[in-house]
């Protein structure tokens, strides 16, 4: 009973329904291996924190070669019975129609409670508490002694509104001529995300990887240049938003993936637009010479990213760059140089993590390099400098966007977790359990299950130090954006953890407090006025759909996956807060899925176990392919005639691109990829060395991507369908060819 209970306070899971519907139970050696990596990581978690002015701390020397007996015990006491005895707990929080405070109280507490709460603009309330004012809504029993906690409204004694925020909270609490006080935060939040930027059941973008963008103009690799024309074609065109991929900071030039960063607090700088930054002009006469010119060159002309040779390069330049900043602006200490030492100042322990970590980086790049790292590349100052001028590139690129008619513009993306060996984790253990990795359970695509290699969160552990680096992370990740994308949201309530000690079992789920992370994004959402969509696709709880539309989170459906018994989903039945995605980077293309490049080319790559597999995949997309052709005569969209053969393919992707635009979905998005029809994907899930993901680049310039008259059409059909779709919650039938 004391391990089984110990796994349930930890959040180890013990079933779950599988893609079938089926209840999986999680076999105990599962469970107790990864309740194993969660304490051999945390050790007696050493904090019920600083919360009082007489410390309250616990044993954390044990060693957990094993899990005794002691130790199980010890452990519960610390995580089930220990909080009952503070009276006021180091984070709590309600929502701001109903705001309220808790407080733990022995059953013959007869005293005073005086409390303070002190708001993020300074002004402060007192007042005392009457034990009759408040509401038991739990009770505990520890060693005899019983607790109640208190639920207690503050609407009763404070006749201001309390506003969204982070507050502090402390009490004094007085008895039988003692008087302890406490201290606390009082997070008050709203209900519901921001989504009034959302033009409902017409608002649609362009979905791109910034780093696939070609251009005359750049060094090798799409750069914030490159999504500054983007924006210009997109708002011509009437888009609302560009969705980006992941913009994190990652260990260049070798780890290449956006979903496996350093750090997602900060910016990948290969993004820098060396063109617009300051100091480029005063030292572009240096770049206008033969060396230059064919580097340039030989850059524009490759097929796949080659990030070794882009990072020298790029690097190359950007030391100079900084070189030029200082020589004008540190001496004189210009407005310019002001602006630097704020921006490294606002930015905190995170930047500095940040570029400690690359200096060391850095370090082992050298000795695994056949050349010396330039000194620069491990200045502390170089390394901020260059987070300086993305974040400048990023905010023009966001102002850009809203300044010439985009309501939403740019709509970022977050990734579920961190790379195990980058600043964010390393340098953050205190938040992670680093002896477990993130991914997904067996399932028929993947029997042996996924392991992205990604650190987790440990639940007890960020809501021990009050969420602040979760808070951190989504308000960095919320910065010169008006929408946020969070990565496998189902990780808000449970993620799949591996434990990374073999010996240890296959894994099993962690739950996390999702009501109070869900709150957290809800307050960071409203403040920054950024909307929010979850990407849940896959297997996906039940309460995660339920607590995400309570919340006015958007839901994140993919044309190739909504489907029923009879075929692809009709429009009108779309999920009607949600955006509708044609294709992402985890699927084929248009063109590839429609011309079976796709199934060919993973059997090239032999990712089919078994020749059957590869007819079986066969068969099936031709199946779904007649599937779509029934569903765009459904809709008349074509003419009833057509079939698979006598089809010519662009009228396909217009009637396409009319179908899924069509839909009750509030946002919808195409891929650049499709509007020009690549035949390659971006990434192959579950393959490493047999593909360069995150490497294949777009086959047309941005010069040459504005100029086309096919691009042009398809932009002009998604935008002309969308804004005559009827608004979405009185959707109710598809629209036929004659409406559009």
């Amino acid at each position: 009973m004391g391990l089984e209970k110990l796994l349930y306070l930890q959040g180890v899971g013990a079933e779950f329904i599988d893609c079938f519907g089926n209840n999986v139970q999680i076999q105990p050696r599962d469970r107790n291996g990864i309740l194993q990596s969660m304490c051999s990581s945390d050790c007696m978690v050493d904090e019920v924190k600083n919360n009082s002015e007489q410390a309250i701390t616990y044993d954390n020397e044990s060693s957990l070669a094993g899990l005794s007996d002691n130790y199980i015990q010890e452990r519960i006491y610390e995580l089930d019975a220990a909080p009952w005895t503070l009276p006021l707990q180091g984070f709590q929080w309600s929502y701001v129609d109903n705001p309220t405070t808790e407080f733990y109280l022995p059953a013959n507490f007869k005293g005073k409670i005086r409390v303070e709460i002190c708001l993020e603009n300074g002004e402060k309330f007192h007042y005392q508490v009457n034990l009759l004012q408040m509401r038991i809504v739990g009770d505990y029993a520890i060693d005899g002694i019983q607790y109640l906690k208190y639920l207690h409204q503050l609407n009763h004694v404070i006749n201001a509104p309390i506003g969204l925020g982070y507050h502090a909270i402390s009490a004094s609490f007085e008895f039988d001529g003692f008087s302890n006080r406490f201290h606390g935060q009082l997070m008050i939040a709203p209900r519901e995300a921001f989504t009034q930027s959302v033009a409902t059941g017409s608002s649609w973008g362009l979905s791109t990887q910034l780093y696939s963008l070609q251009s005359e103009k750049q060094w090798g690799i799409g750069d914030f240049g490159d999504l500054l024309s983007l924006i210009d074609l997109a708002a011509q065109k009437g888009a609302d938003f560009i969705l980006l991929n992941p913009l994190h900071a990652l260990d260049l030039p070798e780890n290449v993936s956006p979903y496996s960063p350093s750090d997602r607090r900060r910016l990948n700088p290969l993004y820098i637009h060396i063109d617009t930054v300051e100091e480029y002009s005063a030292i572009k006469k240096l770049f206008d010479n033969d060396i230059w010119n064919k580097k340039k060159a030989e850059l524009a002309r490759v097929e796949l990213l080659d990030y070794n040779v882009v990072y020298e390069i790029k690097f190359e330049i950007f030391q100079l760059l900084y070189q030029q900043f200082l020589i004008v602006n540190k001496t004189s200490n210009t407005e310019r140089y002001q602006q630097f030492t704020q921006f490294k100042q606002e930015q905190g322990d995170a930047l500095i993590q940040y570029v400690t970590h690359q200096q060391d980086h850095y370090d082992k790049l050298s000795k695994d390099a056949h050349y010396e790292y330039n000194r620069e590349y491990k200045d502390i100052e170089f390394l901020c400098y260059l987070q300086f001028v993305a974040s400048e590139q990023l905010i023009l690129c966001q102002l850009t966007a809203k300044s010439i008619g985009m309501p939403i513009g740019l709509v970022r993306d977050m990734a579920v977790g961190a790379s195990p060996t980058g600043s964010e984790v390393t340098a953050n253990t205190q938040y992670f359990c680093i002896d477990a990795n993130i991914g997904a359970p067996p399932d028929p695509f993947a029997p042996q299950g996924q392991n992205w290699g990604l650190t987790p969160f440990d639940p007890i552990k960020i809501a021990q130090h009050r969420f602040e680096h979760f808070i951190d992370l989504i308000r960095s990740n919320m910065q010169s954006c008006g929408g946020l994308r969070i990565d496998h949201v189902m990780g808000l309530l449970r993620l799949w953890w591996w434990p990374k000690q073999q010996g240890l079992g296959n894994g099993a789920y962690v739950y996390y407090p999702l009501d109070t992370l869900l709150a957290i994004l809800c307050l960071e959402s409203q403040r920054e006025q950024c909307i929010l969509i979850g990407e849940d696709l896959g297997i996906v709880p039940p309460e995660i759909r339920d607590n995400l539309s309570k919340a006015k989170i958007f839901s994140n459906e993919l044309f190739y996956f909504s489907k029923h018994h009879q075929g692809f989903t009709e429009p009108h039945l779309y999920k009607s807060h949600s955006l509708m995605m044609l294709a992402n980077h985890d699927v084929p293309t248009l063109t590839a899925w429609w011309h079976e490049q796709d199934i060919e080319l993973r059997h090239q790559l032999n990712l089919y176990e078994i020749e059957q597999n590869y007819l079986d995949a066969k068969t099936l997309r031709y199946q779904e392919k007649q599937q779509l052709i029934s569903l765009l005569k459904q809709q008349q969209l074509i003419a009833e005639q057509t079939d698979l053969q006598n089809i010519i393919f662009n009228q396909l992707i217009i009637a396409w691109l009319r179908l899924s635009a069509s839909g009750c979905s509030s946002l919808f998005s195409v891929q650049v990829d499709d509007l020009v029809d690549e035949p390659t994907p971006i990434n192959i899930p579950g393959t490493w060395k047999e593909y360069p993901n995150w490497r294949r680049r777009l086959s047309v310039t941005q010069e040459q991507l504005a100029l086309d008259s096919t691009v042009s059409e398809r932009l002009e059909t998604v935008n002309n369908t969308r804004r005559k779709q009827v608004p979405t919650m009185s959707c109710k039938s598809p629209r036929t060819v004659n409406d559009l």
